[in-house]
């Protein structure tokens, strides 16, 4: 289920409850990172260690997870290309797929309009249990699994975390939230290699949609 998915979780903390993307303008790219990096932890999809890296497919089997599946086909065909042209490249836009998974189970509303769609919160339960889990983890570090892990590097690199954990985690400043995210310790083999494939995608990620945005 989608619910269950990193980039699914991550889906909703970035979108605010009128269903929009207020708290960065890197949603698709951090969805699309997101996916990758759980895709690693399925060892469907690799990352080179070269300076810039590039993103390899090792296993093309589905996961029966929607938004992983999409992503792992839509790599098939980038398979080999530096990451900060395969974020931000269209067949890697989950959010469609993110959207129609969570309104299926009535978390949001699909809302179209003239030129975009938006998901408007409809069932908030689901995303207060995720906020309660994951602040929980910063609270007490020794709760934090390895998906808790991932989402507070992602949302402390786009520079978010405060203002979207703020009020669930009101003791601590920008900064101190920051720190707590930076020494997070999750006892998982696989922790210190995500933390550093999550500092190298989502630098390239913030370079590549500033740089985008700079020529437009």
């Amino acid at each position: 289920m989608t619910t269950h998915t990193i980039p699914g979780q991550l889906f909703l903390l970035l979108t605010n409850d009128a269903g929009r993307q207020d708290s960065t303008y890197y949603r698709q790219q951090a969805l699309a990172a997101a996916a990758i990096t759980e895709l690693t932890l399925y060892q469907r999809v690799a990352l080179t260690e070269e300076r810039t890296p590039k993103v390899t497919v090792l296993d093309h089997t589905p996961l029966g997870l929607p938004v992983l599946d999409q992503a792992l086909g839509a790599l098939a065909g980038l398979d080999g290309k530096p990451i900060g042209s395969v974020i931000g490249h269209r067949s890697m836009d989950l959010t469609e797929v993110i959207g129609e998974g969570f309104a299926a189970v009535g978390v949001v509303q699909r809302k179209d309009g003239w030129f975009t769609t938006s998901w408007p919160t409809h069932d908030d339960t689901y995303e207060n249990s995720l906020r309660a889990r994951i602040a929980g983890a910063v609270r007490d570090p020794r709760t934090a699994s390895l998906q808790d892990g991932v989402l507070l590097e992602l949302l402390r690199t786009l520079g978010v975390a405060h203002r979207i954990l703020g009020g669930d985690l009101p003791e601590l400043s920008r900064k101190e939230l920051d720190q707590r995210i930076e020494g997070l310790d999750v006892d998982h083999p696989a922790a210190l290699a995500v933390k550093k494939m999550m500092n190298d995608m989502t630098a390239v990620m913030i370079a590549t949609t500033t740089a985008t945005t700079i020529m437009t």
